[in-house]
């Protein structure tokens, strides 16, 4: 079986001395909220943040699917989500709500073929770290031992609502793939070894974004 993971991810380097990179734990689950909070502040809002309810509801479906990274003061800075669904459906187009059960995870599949990327924060004061790296490499290292054929998500384009005026939004995703305009998500998400497969219309409520998101997959 082989990956194609570009060197960010497969030549991680060590996360610093005392922290830590282990499954989401229910203990977890305030300070998980809490990141939610400092990570989803405006145009986001607070409907972008998962009550600990929803968050209960991820470790019924899909506990070892959960990763979260906590510093050597043993602050939560970083968390990933994650489930398993069916190729087919993955690959079609799709709304975040739809396809992940209004982020509740109801409709994960344990014997999906494709590992599919939920949601991934990390805590502004850490970002640039590489941290979003390990939360990656953490997934896909899960997904190959359970046997999925491939990681998929919407990926955000934070940046499009900025051009939205000059290029149509596969246009833009376009010229992010081609690397001759750079979008905070996306064009970092490619970097790790994703390809881009289509545009995802009326994706997820997102101003920076204008709806949209690109459908990405790495194959493995």
């Amino acid at each position: 079986m082989a990956i194609a993971m570009k060197e960010s991810i497969s030549t991680l380097k060590p996360l610093p001395e005392g922290w830590v990179l282990r499954r989401r734990r229910r203990e977890d689950l305030p300070a998980v909220v809490e990141l939610m909070e400092r990570v989803y502040v405006e145009p986001h809002g607070p409907e972008a943040v998962w009550p600990e309810e929803t968050l209960l509801e991820h470790l019924k479906h899909f506990p070892e699917g959960q990763f979260s990274i906590l510093n050597d003061q043993g602050r939560l800075v970083a968390d990933a989500t994650t489930m398993r669904v069916a190729s087919e459906k993955a690959l079609r187009p799709h709304r975040w709500s739809q396809i992940t059960g209004a982020g509740s995870l109801a409709p994960h599949d344990p014997l999906g073929d494709a590992f599919y990327g939920v949601d991934l924060a990390v805590d502004p004061a850490f970002r640039g770290m590489g941290l979003a790296s390990h939360l990656y490499a953490a997934r896909i290292a899960l997904a190959l031992a359970v046997g999925c054929r491939r990681f998929i998500a919407g990926a955000r384009i934070p940046g499009y609502h900025l051009a939205n005026d000059l290029f149509t939004p596969d246009e833009y995703l376009s010229l992010v793939e081609r690397k001759l305009v750079h979008d905070p998500t996306l064009s970092t998400q490619l970097g790790l070894g994703f390809s881009l497969r289509g545009l995802l219309p009326d994706y997820i409520s997102d101003a920076e974004s204008l709806d949209c998101a690109a459908l990405i997959v790495m194959e493995f």
